[in-house]
C-alpha cells in the first residue's frame, strides 16, 4: 500500500531543515524582504506584475538553493521550468473560469425554474457567512488541485526529473486533502501573524511575512520530496536488500555444494 503524506512529518521535517540551515534560511528571508520592497516604489500600475515576477524568480532561486542545483544560469532549464509554472497558473485560471461559468449557469437555471421565491432566497444566501466561507473554501481547493499540485512539475524540471503536469496527479493520488491541510495551516499562520504584527510595526510585519513565505517554500519542497524523492530511495533500499539476500543465498548454496562434494 502506498504511504500517505503525513502533515505532522512535513512540518517536523521543515522545522528541522530550518534549524540545520539557519544561515540559508536567514539569507533567503532577507533576500525576499529586500526584493519585496522594490515594487512599492514603482507605482500601482506595475505593482502586481513586478511582484509576481519577483516572487517567481525568488521561488526559482530558492528551489535551486534547496536542491543544490547549479541552475541559475542554465537558460534551457529556466525556460522549461518557467513554462511549467505558467502552465500551472493557466490551469488554475481556467479552472476558476469554468467553475464560475458552471455556477452561473446553475443559478440562472434555478432562477428561471423557481422564479421570485428563489431570487429572494438566493439574495439572502449571498449575504450569509455560509456562502462567503464556502466560496473561499472552493477557491482554496481549486488552488490546491489546479495550481499547487501541477506546479510540482516546475520543481521536477529543476531536479532533472522532467515530469509532466499529468504525472503530478499520479504521484499525489489520494493525498489532495493532506496537501490542502498542510497549505491551509501555513496560510492561517501567515494571516494571523500579519494581522498581529501589522498593529505593531509594518516593517516587522513585512519581515515576518518574508520569513513565513520562505518557510512555506520549504514545506512545499518537503511535500515534493515525499512524492518524488522518497519512493526512489525506498526502491534503492529494496534493491540493496534483495541483493544482500541474493548474495547470502549464493553463499549458502556454495557451502552446501562444497559439503556435498
Amino acid at each position: 500500500m502506498k504511504e500517505k503524506l503525513s502533515v505532522w512529518k512535513i512540518y517536523r521535517n521543515a522545522y528541522r531543515y530550518v534549524f540545520s540551515h539557519l544561515f540559508a534560511f536567514a539569507f533567503l528571508t532577507i533576500f525576499y524582504f529586500i526584493g519585496s520592497l522594490f515594487p512599492m516604489f514603482l507605482g500601482n500600475s506595475s505593482f502586481f506584475a513586478v511582484s509576481g515576477i519577483y516572487i517567481y524568480l525568488f521561488f526559482y532561486f530558492a528551489a535551486g538553493c534547496y536542491y543544490k542545483q547549479q541552475i541559475l544560469w542554465d537558460k534551457n532549464i529556466f525556460i522549461s521550468a518557467t513554462l511549467r509554472f505558467i502552465s500551472a497558473i493557466a490551469l488554475f485560471i481556467v479552472a476558476l473560469l469554468v467553475t464560475s461559468f458552471v455556477l452561473n449557469v446553475v443559478i440562472n437555471f434555478l432562477k428561471m425554474s423557481f422564479g421570485e421565491s428563489f431570487n429572494v432566497f438566493f439574495n439572502d444566501l449571498l449575504q450569509s457567512i455560509v456562502w462567503q466561507v464556502g466560496k473561499y473554501i472552493c477557491i482554496f481547493l481549486i488552488f490546491v488541485i489546479f495550481f499547487l499540485i501541477p506546479s510540482f512539475s516546475f520543481v521536477s524540471e529543476i531536479t532533472g526529473k522532467n515530469k509532466s503536469l499529468l504525472f503530478t496527479y499520479i504521484k499525489t493520488k489520494g493525498n489532495v486533502l493532506r496537501i490542502s491541510f498542510v497549505t491551509f495551516i501555513s496560510f492561517v499562520l501567515l494571516v494571523c501573524l500579519m494581522l498581529l504584527l501589522a498593529r505593531i510595526n509594518i516593517w516587522i510585519a513585512s519581515f515576518a511575512r518574508a520569513a513565513i513565505l520562505v518557510f512555506v517554500s520549504i514545506l512545499y519542497f518537503k511535500m515534493y520530496d515525499f512524492f518524488y524523492l522518497f519512493p526512489v530511495k525506498n526502491l534503492k533500499n529494496n534493491k540493496e536488500i534483495n541483493l544482500k539476500h541474493k548474495s547470502k543465498h549464493d553463499i549458502d548454496n556454495k557451502e552446501n555444494n562444497s559439503n556435498v562434494d
